[in-house]
């Protein structure tokens, strides 16, 4: 098992203010990570990742955090496709020394 940062759109809540003083509430979706453990097994392949739009990762994520996308096999999953946080590199490393 290796640990990896699932980045995922998380709802918010945000009151706003109307032009007559009223407040009214609306539901944005920013980015957000969580911790979770993949089976390395599972893992069919790996490729680094950019968000299209800049503004919405660097909101929530330092600038020059890199990402990427691991593709898992398997019906089990809520999705096969994860975007996570970490290079490339840091994975095709850290998978290399799990092998061993």
């Amino acid at each position: 098992m290796i640990k990896i940062s699932e980045v995922y759109e998380k709802g918010v809540r945000v009151t706003k203010q109307r032009s007559d003083g009223s407040e009214y509430t609306n539901f944005d979706k920013v980015l957000d990570a969580r911790e979770c453990l993949v089976n390395e097994d599972y893992i069919v392949s790996i490729r680094p990742y950019e968000f299209t739009s800049s503004s919405t990762a660097e909101a929530r994520f330092p600038e020059g955090t890199k990402f990427s996308l691991i593709v898992v096999d398997g019906n089990s999953f809520r999705t096969s496709e994860l975007i996570v946080v970490g290079s490339f590199t840091k994975f095709c490393r850290l998978l290399q020394e799990n092998k061993s």
